[in-house]
C-alpha cells in the first residue's frame, strides 16, 4: 500500500477514535500531580495518564506562612513540566488548581503569577470549603455514598466533608497535613515518643471539636490522597493482599498499627525502601499514620475504605456536568458504558442480557442467599461478559473477567468487582479454577465461589434466552423452573440451547426447567 494512502488511512482511524480529554493539575503543599482523563459520552472519566512531581511548596515557608523563593522555583519548574506533557498529548482542556500552601501564603498571587506566565496555564486557588468539595464529588463518583465522613490528607491541611443521605452536609479545612506536622512536631529522626505524643495531642483536641460539630453520629470513613494511598499499597505488600489496586481497600486500624511499629523506628532513608511508601512520603508518612488513627478513634469505627478518586476526579466531572450522587447501578451502568466506547463491545446486547439474568436472578435469589450486592455483580458480569472479545473471540469469557476485574468499575466494592469477574468466567459452564479458593481471599470467601458459580449459570442461562423475552417461575413445590415466553416473540430455541439452559440449572440449582409458551 502507498504511503500516502497507509497515512490517510492512520488518519481516518485515529479520528474515529479520538476521545475528548481532560487534564487536570492539581498543585499541593507536598506533592503535585497531573492527570489526563478519558471522557465518555455518559459523563464518566477514565485516568489513562498521571505524573507527580513534589515541589513542596509547604516546605521552608515564612512565619507569615509566605512561599519561600526556593519552593517557589520548584513549584514552577514543575507546572513548566506538567504543561509540556499536557500540550504533547494533546489534551483537549486543561484544569489546574492551588490548595494548602499557596491560598494561606501572603505571596501565592504572586506564585499563580509567575506560572501563567512560565507556562499560560491559569493557575486557581480553591478555598478549603472547594477542596473538601471536590473530594467529596471524587468519592461520589465511585461509591454510592449514605452516611460518611469523606477525609482528603495532603501536605498542608486536612478536608473532612460530612455527607448525610449521599448529599455534602458541612465540610471544613483543618491545618492538619503531614507536612506542616512534621516540620511543626518531629525534631529527630525517628521522631522520640514526646513528640510522638505531642503531635498525637495535637490531632485528637483539633478532630474533638469538629466532628462535635458535625453531630458526631455514625459515619463509613473514606480516605482519599497520597499519603493514605501510601499506607495501603504497604498494607497490601506486607499482607499479599489478592487485589493489588488500592482503591476499595479497607485500611484497618490494625493495620496502622502494624504500619507505626514497623515504619516508627526507623529512619526516613530506611522508609523510602518499604514498598509502598517511596521517597516522597517517607519522612512525612509517620504523621500521617497519627493522623488517621486518631480519625479512627473519634469516628469509632475499624477501618478506613480507600478512594482512589478524589479532588482530581471531582474537578473533571464537575466540568462535564456530571450528575453526583448517584446511586451504585448508575455508576456502574456509566462504567460499563465508558468500556464499551473503549474496547468497541456491543452494550445494548450486554443491558438485554442483563435485564434478563436479574429476572431470573429475582426468582433464584433465596435458593443461593442472593442479595442486593450479588444482584450488582450479576448486571455487570451481564453488561461486560462478552467484552473480551475485544481481546479474543474464542478465549473471551476469560478475558471479560479480566477487563472487570482490572476496568475502574465505580458503584462496586472489591467483593461484587471479583464476584462479577467470576461470574463473567464461568457463564458459559467452565469449572471453577482450583487456585480460586486460596487467590481471593480473604475477599472471597468459600461460600462466595458458590455463589459465583449460580451467578455464571443464572448469566449463561440468561445469555441463551434473552433474544425470546423468557419469564421465570418456581413452582410450588419448588423442584422446577418454568421458563414460558410472550406469544408476540419467536420462541423457538434450537434443542442445543434448551439444553445448555437445562443443565446448570440441575446442576447448580437443583431444578427441572419446562419450556412454555404463555397462554
Amino acid at each position: 500500500m502507498p504511503r500516502a494512502r497507509l497515512a490517510e488511512l492512520e488518519t481516518e482511524s485515529s479520528k474515529s477514535r479520538a476521545v475528548p480529554t481532560i487534564g487536570v493539575m492539581d498543585i499541593g503543599s507536598n506533592t503535585a500531580r497531573c492527570v489526563v482523563f478519558e471522557t465518555s459520552r455518559g459523563g464518566a472519566v477514565r485516568a489513562v495518564f498521571e505524573t507527580k512531581d513534589a515541589p513542596r511548596l509547604g516546605s521552608g515557608t515564612g512565619p507569615d506562612a509566605s512561599l519561600s523563593p526556593e519552593a517557589m522555583v520548584r513549584g514552577i519548574a514543575t507546572a513548566r513540566r506538567f504543561a509540556r506533557i499536557v500540550r504533547s498529548l494533546k489534551v483537549t482542556r486543561t484544569l489546574a488548581v492551588a490548595t494548602s500552601a499557596v491560598r494561606e501564603a501572603p505571596n501565592g498571587s504572586e506564585f499563580v503569577r509567575d506560572v501563567a506566565r512560565a507556562t499560560g496555564i491559569s493557575l486557581r486557588t480553591i478555598s478549603g470549603a472547594e477542596e473538601a468539595r471536590y473530594a467529596y464529588l471524587g468519592v461520589a463518583s465511585a461509591w454510592q455514598l449514605s452516611n460518611d465522613l469523606v477525609c482528603d490528607l495532603g501536605g498542608g491541611s486536612l478536608q473532612l466533608a460530612e455527607v448525610r443521605n449521599g448529599t455534602l452536609r458541612n465540610s471544613v479545612s483543618l491545618p492538619l497535613g503531614v507536612l506542616r506536622l512534621s516540620q511543626r512536631f518531629f525534631d529527630h529522626d525517628p521522631p522520640k515518643r514526646r513528640e510522638y505524643d505531642a503531635l498525637r495531642d495535637h490531632v485528637r483536641s483539633t478532630l474533638a471539636s469538629v466532628l462535635e460539630a458535625f453531630g458526631g453520629q455514625a459515619y463509613r470513613l473514606f480516605g482519599i490522597g497520597g499519603t493514605v494511598r501510601s499506607l495501603a499499597r504497604a498494607a497490601i505488600e506486607f499482607r499479599e493482599y489478592p487485589v493489588r489496586r488500592v482503591h476499595g481497600y479497607p485500611l484497618y486500624e490494625n493495620d496502622i498499627d502494624a504500619l507505626q511499629e514497623l515504619l516508627g523506628e526507623m529512619t526516613a532513608d530506611r522508609r523510602r525502601s518499604v514498598p509502598g511508601i517511596g521517597s516522597d512520603r517517607a519522612d512525612v508518612v509517620l504523621a500521617g499514620i497519627v493522623v488517621f488513627s486518631e480519625l479512627l478513634r473519634a469516628v469509632e469505627v475499624d477501618r478506613i475504605v480507600v478512594s482512589g478518586t478524589g479532588i482530581r476526579e471531582g474537578i473533571a466531572l464537575e466540568s462535564l456536568g456530571a450528575k453526583l450522587p448517584a446511586p451504585s447501578e448508575l455508576l456502574a451502568e456509566r462504567s460499563a458504558a465508558a468500556a464499551s466506547e473503549s474496547f468497541a463491545f456491543d452494550l445494548s446486547h450486554g443491558q438485554e442480557v442483563a435485564d434478563t439474568a436479574s429476572s431470573l436472578f429475582e426468582v433464584l435469589a433465596r435458593r443461593f442467599e442472593g442479595g442486593p450486592s450479588e444482584a450488582l455483580a450479576l448486571r455487570v458480569a451481564a453488561w461486560m461478559h462478552d467484552s473480551g472479545v475485544a481481546i479474543d473471540l474464542w478465549n473471551h469469557a476469560r478475558h471479560s473477567s479480566y477487563l472487570i476485574q482490572n476496568y475502574p468499575i465505580w458503584g462496586l466494592d472489591q467483593r461484587e468487582v471479583l464476584l462479577a469477574s467470576m461470574a463473567a468466567y464461568l457463564h458459559e459452564g467452565t469449572s471453577v479454577p482450583s487456585e480460586w479458593k486460596k487467590e481471593f481471599l480473604p475477599i472471597i470467601q468459600p461460600a462466595d465461589l458458590d455463589r459465583a458459580v449460580a451467578l455464571g449459570a443464572i448469566l449463561g442461562a440468561a445469555e441463551l434466552l434473552a433474544p425470546v423475552r423468557p419469564r421465570f417461575s418456581l413452582a410450588s413445590d419448588g423442584t422446577s423452573l418454568a421458563v414460558s415466553f410472550s406469544t408476540s416473540a419467536n420462541t423457538t430455541l434450537p434443542p442445543r440451547w434448551t439444553e445448555k439452559v437445562r443443565k446448570p440449572m440441575e446442576r447448580v440449582f437443583d431444578l427441572e426447567v419446562r419450556f412454555r409458551d404463555a397462554s
